[in-house]
């Protein structure tokens, strides 16, 4: 009897141990929260009693319409996390997580999931565990699931039960597991690394030359707070990809992170690689070689130049930026000043001359000193990068608009705040005349004259006091003019005398004023959008409320009240025109080819693998750098490019045109203009069929259509 029994308890153990085995994998089913259904499954039957590992899964399925996040969600969201509650000696490694999609929203990037998730783990599993016995994998799950209307963070504990056994695979998982498997990145080990760059990382990666057929490219990184979500600059060469993005407004210090690259191969399918991306710039330089067998050294560009030629090349380029429009607004007043003194004394026209070229040498050794420093710091600059910066340009855009607010005669400055060359005392004109020099030169860095492009290239390439030796014969050439005018009485005769036209002449010169503050605002509207552009404007008004205002307090009853409205004004102004970046639109890529039309011109944006795939396959090819905020760039495109002559004789010749536009900082592009000896825009190129990147036609920087037509016919006549 007592035999019987214990044969019978015998065989109820085995029955439920072999339950145990058949069904602990799914002890606890899934967990259906308001917006999601989540669990917790192993891909093993059993955890190995001699120890090792077993794979969990964490299971998460947001209800239809709606979405989760990857590791770093991006702009918006959270991760899915498990705080692990494991027995001692159990341990759970961090989840793998399957490629994400891009998920925008408004101006927000996020990086999500709209299909179910499995994110796998492994768990360590310690020796000496009994076979026959149970261990429960238990942690808290939190997560976070959006629609476009609402984002919900949810939690719950999971739990998973499993028998100790040989720790072999469950056939009722495998299919799962193998599904999730195929969803992460290729693990590899590219060379890849960052490097910090004003306002902009640049990730330099090393890949395979299969990666150069890659299309729809994007880099996911893992980091926060190194980069914004938004614009990706990205390009490949025979030796790997480039890819520019914008800084964090609080970037962290990290010095290594890990990456995604994704990218569409020849046959149309999704390839991922998951990388390790280490600070420093080592990787760069081969990367950006291309087919042309590396950038040519800056100093090789300008090697044909020496001091003295660079000097007067400096001067002569500084002479004809007179003639730039860029500068025409700030001359003319300037000129109207002269008139006023020609019929006085001299010697306050002479002092008037020398201050102004004071003004003008001073700003030039200013910019040069810093463009000079930047590039021995490793930054990639180049003439104007100062209006590549927006609040550069909105400050700038108010400055034009409180000139011309003076010119029609709303407030009088006096010599209390900087001039601009406005006011025509003897006292006041010593003054303004100075800071009217600063400006100019600011005004006319949007502008590269000939003889410019090659004397400021030979600068940036030689010691800093003959750097600044060129920048200074530039500012000479450039106040030249108006000090002859001013020590030469012969050369005076030429003006006209003052009379009652100059008052009408003075408002006159109001309005290129208010056309060079439109056009700032939209360069703005160019860099950061429309709604950035709207902000500006905002605080432009503002700003006029405030120098209406100030013009009141001279006539009223009382002036301090007119003060405190001043000042709210310009508090607005600034608190507004602090905000210009917060509203910036999310960048188109500039990954793809079509970059929009130019009269009868194609034009397609500028990466280095499709320049130098065009060059190989013989395609003969126009490449050119431009700038919104480059007024000479702008002519040339209106008065030569966009014609139908050149659209005719480019399209009978089968050219290809590609635009590299540099108005934002791109560092790429600044090293793309040292190669060819310059340090700014325009720069226009020719690759005739048969070429390579080391031969190009240098067109000049001033167009007409003839010199283009031209230009192209002699290429191809001696290709």
């Amino acid at each position: 009897m007592v035999a019987s029994s214990m044969t019978d308890a015998r065989t109820g153990a085995a029955v439920l141990f072999a339950v145990l085995t058949l069904v602990g994998s799914a002890t606890a089913a899934p967990v259906s929260t308001t917006y999601s259904t989540v669990d917790l499954i192993a891909e093993q039957d059993s955890l190995p009693a001699d120890g090792g590992a077993v794979t969990v899964g964490f299971y998460l399925e947001p209800n239809p319409g709606w979405h989760t996040y990857w590791r770093n969600p991006g702009d918006a969201g959270l991760e899915p996390r498990m705080r692990w509650d494991l027995p001692e000696g159990f341990e759970a490694a961090p989840f793998e997580f399957p490629v994400p999609h891009v998920l925008p929203f408004i101006d927000l990037i996020t990086y999500a999931y709209e299909e179910p998730l499995l994110l796998i783990s492994d768990v360590t599993v310690p020796e000496g565990l009994s076979p026959g016995e149970s261990v429960q994998l238990q942690g808290r799950a939190s997560w976070v699931v959006c629609d476009d209307e609402l984002c919900v963070p949810e939690n719950t504990t999971l739990f998973l039960t499993l028998p100790v056994g040989d720790g072999g695979p469950d056939a009722a998982q495998a299919e799962r597991f193998a599904a999730a498997r195929g969803k992460l990145p290729d693990a590899v080990d590219w060379p890849a690394q960052f490097e910090r760059l004003d306002g902009t990382v640049r990730v330099s990666i090393e890949t395979p030359e299969a990666a150069t057929d890659a299309t729809d490219p994007y880099l996911f990184i893992t980091e926060r707070n190194l980069v914004e979500y938004g614009r990706q600059s990205i390009s490949f060469t025979p030796r790997g990809a480039v890819v520019s993005m914008d800084s964090a407004r609080r970037m962290t210090d990290a010095t290594e992170f890990s990456a995604l690259l994704t990218f569409t191969d020849n046959d149309g399918a999704l390839q991922a690689f998951s990388l390790n991306v280490q600070e420093g710039a080592g990787v760069a330089a081969g990367v950006l070689g291309g087919s042309g067998g590396g950038l040519v050294p800056a100093a090789q560009s300008y090697s044909g130049l020496s001091f003295g030629v660079a000097l007067l090349f400096a001067f002569i380029g500084g002479i004809v930026l007179n003639l730039m429009p860029c500068v025409f607004p700030i001359l003319s007043m300037k000129a109207l000043s002269l008139v006023k003194m020609s019929q006085t004394d001299r010697r306050v026209a002479a002092q008037s001359g020398l201050l102004y070229t004071a003004g003008i040498l001073v700003a030039f050794a200013l910019i040069g000193g810093a463009l000079v420093a930047l590039r021995e710091a490793g930054q990639a600059v180049g003439w104007g990068f100062q209006l590549q910066s927006p609040v550069v340009n909105l400050t700038l855009g108010l400055l034009m608009l409180a000139i011309a607010l003076n010119l029609f005669g709303v407030f009088e400055v006096g010599t209390r705040i900087m001039g601009v060359g406005q006011t025509l005392t003897a006292g006041g004109e010593r003054r303004a005349a100075f800071f009217t020099g600063l400006l100019a030169v600011v005004v006319a860095t949007p502008c590269t004259a000939p003889f410019m492009a090659g004397a400021l290239g030979y600068a940036l390439v030689q010691p800093a006091a003959v750097a600044l030796s060129v920048f200074l014969a530039l500012g000479l050439g450039l106040a030249f003019p108006y000090l002859l005018l001013s020590y030469v009485p012969a050369a005076g005769r030429v003006l006209p005398k003052p009379g009652p036209w100059m008052a009408t002449f003075k408002h006159m010169l109001a309005f290129p004023m208010l056309a060079t503050a439109v056009w700032l605002f939209w360069v703005i509207g160019k860099q950061l959008g429309v709604d950035s552009m709207t902000v500006g404007l905002i605080a432009a008004l503002c700003f006029a409320f405030a120098v209406w205002s100030y013009g009141r307090v001279a006539h009223a009853r009382r002036p301090y009240a007119w003060s405190a409205a001043a000042a709210i004004g310009l508090i607005g102004t600034v608190l507004i025109g602090l905000r210009i970046e917060d509203y910036r639109a999310a960048p188109v890529s500039l990954s793809g080819a079509d970059a929009g039309t130019l009269g009868q011109l194609e034009l397609e944006n500028f990466t280095p693998e499709r320049v130098a795939g065009y060059i190989d396959a013989g395609e003969p090819l126009f490449l050119y750098f431009t700038a919104d905020w480059c007024v000479s760039c702008k002519v040339n495109e209106r008065v030569a490019l966009a014609t139908d002559a050149v659209g005719e004789a480019f399209n009978e010749r089968g050219i290809r045109v590609v635009e590299g536009d540099w108005t934002s900082e791109d560092p790429l592009i600044t090293e793309w203009l040292d190669r060819y000896g310059r340090v700014g825009v325009p720069l226009y190129l020719y690759f005739p069929a048969g070429s390579s990147l080391d031969n190009p036609t240098i067109l000049p920087q001033i167009l007409l259509p003839e010199i283009v037509i031209g230009a192209v016919a002699e290429a191809d006549a001696s290709a």
